[in-house]
């Protein structure tokens, strides 16, 4: 029988969703786990992941009122912002957002959640941080892997320890796995995976649905033919011919973030 996984993510916002959705297969019993609003989560803990959305959502509108709501809004940003990545330093000592999440936790925020995956310690993949130093904090017994789902992170994705520290990344860019070595993760924790795209837009291991959807899109975005007369045969090699002309027009999505503080734009 097919080993299964535990699958944690958070309904805030559709990032963390967007990031488990493709890897519902490997979850036991088909179930992906909202570490924020599970069975019988404790109303204490429901009240802590609520406390959390609500300032950050309210921040996120607030920012929008001149003056103020931009510099109130900065002064929180300044907590969570991302460094700049050179000079090339060490960057693992935690910040105030870290330190706080861990205050948390030594209260007993998430302990009722890793408890109950202790009856069947099953390898635990999460999309969000704060669920796998949950599991790490509350001595989770099986492995500890989080999926990153951001091109670049802050210092708030490595834990408050990170060189000793069992949770394992699954990194979705280059620039986020030497962000999680100058955060201090350890080399053997990081693996440059890419983002994880669901299998029907995939195909079998042959990737044969990736690849016509591929074709189609070089169509659409170089209609001067300016990138395939340099690349022809890499494309022609790795995707096959290409059509006289794509399937369909060219589409663009502009995916809304930021709590709601993007939709206005």
């Amino acid at each position: 029988m097919e080993k299964k996984v535990w699958v944690i993510s958070v309904n805030m916002g559709y990032g963390h969703q967007r990031t488990a959705y493709p890897l519902r297969n490997l979850t036991f019993e088909g179930k992906i786990i909202n570490a924020n609003d599970y069975q019988g989560i404790p109303e204490k803990d429901k009240a802590f992941w609520e406390s959390m959305r609500r300032y950050y959502e309210a921040l996120s509108r607030f920012s929008r009122i001149p003056l103020i709501g931009k510099a109130t809004f900065s002064i929180y940003d300044e907590f969570q912002k991302i460094l700049g990545f050179y000079p090339k330093r060490d960057l693992s000592k935690p910040n105030f957002a870290l330190r706080q999440i861990y205050s948390l936790l030594k209260k007993g925020w998430g302990k009722d959640l890793i408890e109950k995956l202790k009856e069947n310690p099953l390898p635990l993949i999460s999309t969000f941080f704060t669920p796998a130093f949950m599991a790490e904090f509350f001595n989770y017994p099986g492995e500890i892997f989080c999926v990153v789902c951001d091109a670049d992170i802050s210092r708030t994705w490595a834990p408050i320890n990170p060189g000793t520290s069992k949770i394992k990344y699954f990194a979705p860019t280059e620039r986020v796995v030497e962000r999680l070595k100058l955060y201090g993760v350890r080399s053997e924790n990081i693996f440059l995976t890419g983002y994880p795209l669901p299998l029907e837009n995939i195909g079998s291991e042959k990737m044969e649905t990736l690849k016509e959807d591929l074709r189609h899109r070089i169509l659409n975005l170089d209609p001067q033919k300016k990138y395939f007369e340099k690349y022809k045969i890499l494309i022609e090699e790795s995707l096959g011919a290409l059509s006289e002309k794509s399937d369909h027009p060219l589409t663009i999505m502009f995916s809304v973030g930021g709590a709601g503080a993007q939709k206005e734009i």
